[in-house]
């Protein structure tokens, strides 16, 4: 049997000591992702990084295991109910980005079973956890 995520539900992703939440793309994000292209001497070219920074804009609503330089518990920034460019582009200094954006790029795509792409082994130190929101 088939199974869908509502846009509701939330996706626990374990990195190390780090858990982002993920809640599913709309399908208008999905088209903005997938019209992420570039055309360089005539011919298009996707444009992966930007695609992956914009589906953890939309998709990060949480996230725990973080400290700022102060020591204090980092503290994610929203403007509506994406994050701010700013915020992205500090997760983006994390030392977890490169399993953060395999795996949550794998998780836009439907595939459970995380792998790193260049070994097709699975992806150590990564979880996810699939809670639903119960309607």
């Amino acid at each position: 049997m088939a199974k869908i995520l509502r846009l509701s539900d939330r996706i626990k992703l374990t990195i190390g000591e780090v858990v982002f939440t993920i809640a599913p793309l709309n399908y208008f994000q999905k088209i903005e992702l997938s019209n992420c292209t570039m055309i360089r001497n005539g011919e298009d070219h996707y444009d992966l990084l930007l695609a992956q920074s914009l589906y953890l804009k939309y998709g990060i609503k949480g996230m725990t295991g973080v400290k700022d330089c102060d020591g204090n518990d980092y503290e994610l920034e929203f403007k509506g109910d994406e994050l701010t460019d700013e915020c992205i582009s500090e997760i983006l200094h994390l030392e977890q980005r490169n399993k953060l954006t395999t795996a949550a790029w794998q998780l836009l795509n439907g595939i459970q079973e995380l792998a790193d792409p260049l070994t097709g082994k699975k992806l150590k130190g990564v979880k996810v956890e699939v809670v639903s929101s119960g309607k």
